[in-house]
């Protein structure tokens, strides 16, 4: 009677949160180059602040390039931590559109991550 397919059979679903991962991923890593580029322009920071902030997404590469799922655990936790990053730069008065942005995005990383995790978990597990 059920004729959606269960999660267990949908592979479809896992390619969804997969590439739903990679745009969120591109966004954030481009909003903080962005905003890097731009704080270096205004002699707000150096170039050491741009790469102290790109660097932990750019480690996570290979995790997203071989699909391993415990990265994308650790991913997840993360894009929560650039979340509360860009809280954390809101509260203190230096917010922008792109803090703004850049807070979206790691929520998205975030959730899009968690989603590729559980649908992951679902496939990787034996058939009950």
């Amino acid at each position: 009677m059920n004729e959606r397919p269960s999660p267990r059979q949908n592979p479809e679903a896992l390619d969804t949160a997969r590439r739903g991962v990679w745009i969120a991923y591109s966004a954030l890593l481009a909003l903080l180059v962005v905003s890097g580029i731009w704080h270096y322009l205004q002699q707000h920071a150096q170039v050491a602040a741009l790469l102290v902030r790109i660097l932990p997404l750019v480690l996570f590469l290979p995790t997203l390039l071989m699909r391993r799922r415990r990265g994308h655990i650790w991913l997840t936790a993360l894009g929560v931590l650039y979340v509360v990053q860009g809280i954390m730069i809101v509260t203190k008065g230096g917010g922008s559109v792109l803090v703004g942005a850049e807070i979206l995005a790691a929520g998205a990383l975030a959730f899009t991550a968690y989603r590729y995790v559980r649908l992951r978990g679902r496939l990787d597990s034996p058939a009950a």
